[in-house]
């Protein structure tokens, strides 16, 4: 499943739409979405809302991951995530902060694949600490990156 969100103006009006889709052979198709009353990122809680949503209507245990782009963390969303052992994948900024716990050491996680060809993909199996939790890392350079 996957979570995004959409938000422009329209002359003096807001639009900011956020919907969770199913993603079936790379593409996204939108099962829920919401109109939110302001601008901006939507919050941890109307995240968890949207998902429980789902979970109400499908069952938990159609979830495979979820996907999202690097807007969506927060450590209530994340914790939330990680309690229902919901797996996710969700991109990270190039300036995310990354503790090493086997070098006792907190680098940029973009550092951890720095060295990436076009087209090539790294998974970081080594543990390591961001937003408070122990996450992995993986990480794609594609060819549309700048």
């Amino acid at each position: 499943m996957s979570i995004d969100q959409t938000n422009w103006k329209f002359g003096q009006l807001d639009i900011n739409i956020f919907m969770l889709g199913v993603v079936y052979q790379g593409v996204a198709f939108p099962l829920l979405f919401t109109m939110l009353p302001k601008r901006g990122n939507s919050s941890s809680q109307e995240r968890i809302d949207m998902v429980e949503h789902f979970i109400r209507l499908f069952r938990k245990d159609v979830i495979e991951s979820l996907v999202a782009d690097r807007e969506f963390v927060g450590q209530q969303w994340l914790g939330y995530l990680n309690h229902n052992n919901i797996r996710y994948h969700i991109r990270i900024r190039n300036n995310f902060k990354a503790f090493l716990p086997h070098k006792n050491k907190e680098i940029k996680a973009a550092l951890l694949f720095h060295n990436l060809a076009l087209g090539q993909l790294r998974h970081c199996s080594k543990i390591v600490r961001g937003q408070r939790r122990v996450v992995q890392f993986v990480r794609a350079k594609n060819i549309c990156q700048g």
